[in-house]
């Protein structure tokens, strides 16, 4: 009698921590799978805000539904020299012991934004944008304030693509971008969103930054300019903000239904008027 009695109880009592133990496991399932789209969809804002932020409008060059197209910041530095085709750049920050600060190191192919005076009133300021031909480190411009704190003292020396048609100004400042691209892409079976940069006019391979997302075709990668009044832009000059959604499948959990997660956010440019010539 005791045994009839025990049995079934004990029977219940191990299905009841069955039922605890997959629960547990489905749960853990769920957040880990929760956790892991989470943080592919943190890794692909915190691309798109850390390229798209530095932009102004006229650094973007084309856009679609899932590929974006503009000149990334490389760096900015300060001129210290200029003769001819060539300049000699210092770091802006002086914090810098080497002279210089870039995101990457300065290739053929960069554009490059420097400033001369107006051939007229010789007071304005006019932006003039070539592209670098060659880059080696100096050591020059020893006599630049900039350069005075330096141990080292070394500078880039940059090779334009052509000569300016007035003198540059030494002491302003000099950006310096690359064509890059943001995509949604596919590798074997999966998506991607990956960036890939243009050196002396050639694409490189491109490599994956978030992902897996969903495919082209279900909206895995959406883009969408907006201007400053928040309506779609129609023109890529007049574009202040950058809308992007992305959507991703979550892991498996456990469940029966599969899950599918979508995040939404917008990237403000760089404030500038959209009617600036490009």
């Amino acid at each position: 009698m005791e045994l009839l009695v025990a049995l079934p109880l004990a029977a219940l009592v191990a299905a009841l921590a069955a039922a605890t133990l997959i629960g547990g496991w489905r749960l853990n399932r769920r957040v880990a799978a929760t956790q892991g789209t989470a943080r592919e969809f943190r890794h692909a804002q915190a691309t798109f805000e850390a390229e798209l932020r530095p932009l102004r409008a006229r650094d973007i060059h084309a856009v679609s539904d899932t590929a974006l197209e503009f000149d990334a910041l490389v760096g900015v530095g300060v001129i210290c020299a200029a003769t001819g085709a060539a300049v000699e750049l210092a770091s802006a920050d002086s914090r810098d012991p080497r002279g210089i600060g870039w995101a990457s190191l300065v290739r053929a192919g960069d554009i490059l934004s420097l400033w001369h005076q107006h051939r007229d009133t010789l007071a304005t300021l006019v932006e003039w944008q070539t592209t670098a031909r060659a880059s080696q480190w100096g050591a020059a411009c020893a006599a630049s304030p900039w350069m005075a704190q330096w141990a080292d003292r070394r500078t880039v020396r940059l090779t334009l693509a052509n000569p300016p048609s007035m003198p540059v100004v030494v002491g302003a400042a000099m950006a310096v971008r690359r064509r890059t691209q943001l995509a949604l892409y596919r590798s074997g079976t999966a998506w991607y969103l990956g960036r890939r940069a243009r050196t002396n006019g050639t694409w490189e391979v491109i490599q994956p930054v978030a992902g897996p997302f969903v495919s082209a075709s279900q909206g895995g990668l959406t883009l969408q300019l907006f201007d400053a009044r928040g309506a779609r832009a129609d023109q890529l000059s007049a574009a202040a903000a950058v809308h992007v959604e992305l959507r991703a499948d979550r892991a498996p959990d456990g469940g029966s239904a599969p899950k599918r997660d979508t995040a939404a956010f917008q990237v403000i440019l760089r404030g500038e008027s959209g009617a600036r010539p490009r």
